[in-house]
């Protein structure tokens, strides 16, 4: 067995554990409380924390998608899809950056930047698993 054929088997893990990663870094996010008045240094560590574990679901989703199926098991993307999934993966990789370079700016704009970066990724690699879905569908009516 290959080092391509290992790899291929790999692409669906990858991109399940990036979806897993990004839907339960979301889900604690949302469900975080307010600081109160204890101090602000533990909520800080939690929403820092989280905000990365979705960082890293949002740059293994792709990333996994991107990784070549081998002997019928995985997704085939086309050349186009492939570079709106990089594209995604561009725009998670620096989206982060561009939120923290704004806090010299004006710190109150970190959160609308961050937020804006993951929404601009995300419309990238929602419209190549809808065209992909669209595809199959329509081979499998022909």
């Amino acid at each position: 067995m290959n080092g391509y054929r290992v790899l291929g088997l790999l692409q669906l893990p990858v991109a399940a554990v990036g979806a897993g990663l990004a839907a339960f870094g979301y889900r604690a996010l949302v469900g975080l409380p307010s600081p109160g008045t204890g101090g602000l240094f533990g909520p800080a560590i939690a929403l820092l924390t989280l905000s990365l574990v979705v960082w890293a679901g949002l740059f293994l989703l792709p990333l996994g998608l991107l990784i070549p199926p081998t002997g019928g098991y995985g997704i085939e993307f086309d050349d186009n899809q492939r570079r709106l999934l990089m594209s995604t993966m561009i725009t998670v990789a620096i989206g982060p950056f561009v939120g923290v370079g704004m806090a010299f700016v004006t710190p109150w704009i970190v959160p609308r930047t961050l937020t804006l970066s993951v929404c601009a990724a995300m419309l990238p690699l929602v419209a190549t698993l809808l065209w992909r879905g669209g595809q199959a569908i329509r081979s499998h009516a022909a």
